[in-house]
């Protein structure tokens, strides 16, 4: 008589008895913020269309949404800064990200941009613009925001290694594409008069900012490029002319920088395929990814050296 085959053993899962209480606040801190922004959304719809009110709680929403990049670009650094980094805070600083720079970037364009065209369309020469149309293009930028977050979380092997900096990503980070539409509209809530077709720019901008999130173009991590090297005296000085600025005129800067970086990445692309390589292209051995076996062969190697 055989004797039945014995069960498997179970594989334990991993338990986290404790976890570090300043970079986790900190990014509890971006997903609050986003949490926030979404509830000023949904007290921005009980108001009347294009009423103070509508455009403050707007405003405040894309303010808020600012703060939460703040405390993304801090939790990193605060956990290194202490020798606390860990999976665990990179797995919930993505999950903070999907909420502040993918759920309500998407849903403020939405409204902002429905707000302000349907009273165009009902005019009768864009009908084309209906609800479920802004729906889909804000579909479009919440797919593209998770897909880069998930695909960042899987390419950047080389973030655990010691000493490693990153300092190019490719496809344009989620804070910087929630930063273009925030900016955008912190813009039109101080100028918007002078320029009326501001939606139009949030309408558009929804799923080309998906697709250049999922996109390859490189992108500089400016972070890590102005705190973590030296800087030239011209570029300290330009650094102290743009923080001038943005403390004179906020929305401006904001509005214009942000803009600006998410039109880097094809540029610098562009620029790379007429001219070849210029000096100041992002190099592609500095970027967030490579060769996974590379990457194990150095992991080894310095797991390998003496302590």
């Amino acid at each position: 008589m055989q004797p039945f085959p014995r069960a498997p053993r179970r594989l334990r899962r991993p338990r986290i008895l404790a976890i570090q209480a300043l970079p986790t606040l900190v990014t509890l801190g971006n997903v609050l913020a986003g949490l926030l922004a979404i509830s000023y959304l949904v007290d921005a719809w009980g108001k009347p269309v294009g009423s103070p009110e509508q455009e403050h709680l707007w405003a405040k929403a894309a303010w808020v949404i600012f703060i939460g990049m703040v405390c993304d670009a801090l939790d990193g650094r605060v956990a290194r800064l202490t020798g606390t980094a860990s999976a665990f805070g990179a797995e919930l600083d993505s999950l903070a990200d999907v909420v502040t720079f993918g759920v309500a970037p998407a849903l403020l364009a939405k409204s902002v941009a429905h707000a302000a065209l349907s009273a165009t369309a009902g005019g009768g020469g864009f009908a084309w613009i209906t609800p479920r149309l802004l729906t889909v293009f804000a579909m479009v930028y919440l797919v593209g925001a998770a897909l880069r977050l998930a695909r960042y979380n899987v390419e950047s092997l080389r973030v655990s290694l010691p000493g490693h900096v990153t300092r190019v990503f490719r496809g344009l980070p989620s804070p910087g594409s929630a930063g273009v539409i925030a900016g955008v509209v912190v813009f039109r809530g101080e100028y918007g008069e002078y320029v009326p077709w501001l939606p139009w720019v949030l309408f558009a901008a929804m799923p080309l900012l998906g697709l250049l999130m999922i996109s390859r173009f490189p992108y500089p991590h400016l972070m890590n490029r102005l705190v973590g090297e030296k800087l030239s005296p011209l570029a300290i000085l330009l650094l102290l002319v743009a923080v001038f600025l943005t403390i004179e005129r906020p929305e401006a800067v904001l509005g214009a920088g942000f803009v600006a970086y998410a039109i880097l990445g094809p540029g610098a692309a562009l620029t790379r395929l007429t001219l070849g390589r210029p000096r100041w292209a992002f190099e592609e051995d500095e970027d967030e990814d490579e060769d996974p076996a590379v990457v194990v062969d150095e992991a080894e190697s310095v797991r390998d050296e003496p302590s």
